[in-house]
């Protein structure tokens, strides 16, 4: 049951991820999204390519591998040194993995330039990658080998 609500989870987060971060590349000007570069004060960044590609790289492919490996339940063969659960599969390590950049992403864009009341999906967004690692931590004593 847990292992379903997190691959919802990651599939979720992953297709918004490719959605944001390929409408940053199409335009990085931040218009495909309704978005205004001023919302990039206090960051390095002049327009959204780079976050785009960051969001596109962190938050998109590596839950959508990591939920790919939760289905499909094969032997950790592709990424033998990852897992951090040694009782489980790779899949795990790599869906901690996702809360943690996706948390990590939240708080220095936070911290950047600054929470946006008018933007609340950033609140939303922190949340999901706190309950990605918290349905990790509650697994993590489940002695099964498969995801």
């Amino acid at each position: 049951m847990l292992r379903w609500l997190l691959i919802i989870l990651l599939v979720f987060l992953s297709a918004g991820a490719f959605y944001g971060g390929i409408s940053m590349l199409l335009d990085p000007s931040g218009r495909l999204l309704q978005a205004s570069t001023d919302m990039l004060q206090g960051s390095p960044f002049r327009n959204f390519l780079v976050p785009g590609i960051v969001l596109l790289l962190f938050n998109g492919v590596i839950p959508l591998v990591a939920a790919i490996g939760l289905i499909l339940r094969k032997p950790a063969a592709p990424l033998p040194w990852l897992p951090l659960f040694k009782t489980r599969h790779w899949a795990w390590t790599l869906a901690l993995a996702s809360g943690i950049i996706l948390s990590t992403w939240i708080a220095i864009q936070i911290a950047m330039i600054g929470y946006w009341s008018e933007f609340p999906i950033q609140g939303f967004y922190g949340g999901l990658g706190l309950l990605i690692i918290v349905l990790c931590g509650l697994t993590y004593h489940t002695n099964v080998a498969t995801p």
